[in-house]
């Protein structure tokens, strides 16, 4: 992930770079268990050896994706609130607006 894995960093990036970034280690993480399972024998010892080096060395991309998928939870809550309030506004100004009519006539 180039470097930044600080909160006030992640808040920087744009969206579709963020993105970008978290379906960047998604693959990567998968790509690791992947390729774990192709080269793992069909003996039992051999196929949790494998999964066992595939999770230590996936371990700090999933880190890496946490921080990036707090970040998404983030900016996709704030925009929850945000249409939540313009919904609010809306409707509130609509009553007033039907009252209105219905007071005047």
């Amino acid at each position: 992930m180039d470097g930044t894995t600080s909160p006030a960093d992640l808040r920087q990036l744009p969206g579709p770079e963020l993105e970008r970034r978290y379906a960047q280690l998604h693959r990567e993480v998968f790509a690791l268990y992947e390729e774990a399972e192709a080269t793992s024998n069909a003996s039992g010892g051999a196929r949790d050896a494998a999964n066992a080096r595939a999770r230590a060395r996936a371990q700090p991309l999933i880190e890496q994706a946490r921080l990036l998928h707090a970040e998404r939870l983030r900016r996709l809550r704030l925009r929850a609130r945000r249409w939540w309030w313009a919904t609010g506004t809306v409707t509130a100004a609509g009553t007033v607006l039907v009252l209105w009519l219905l007071v005047r006539g």
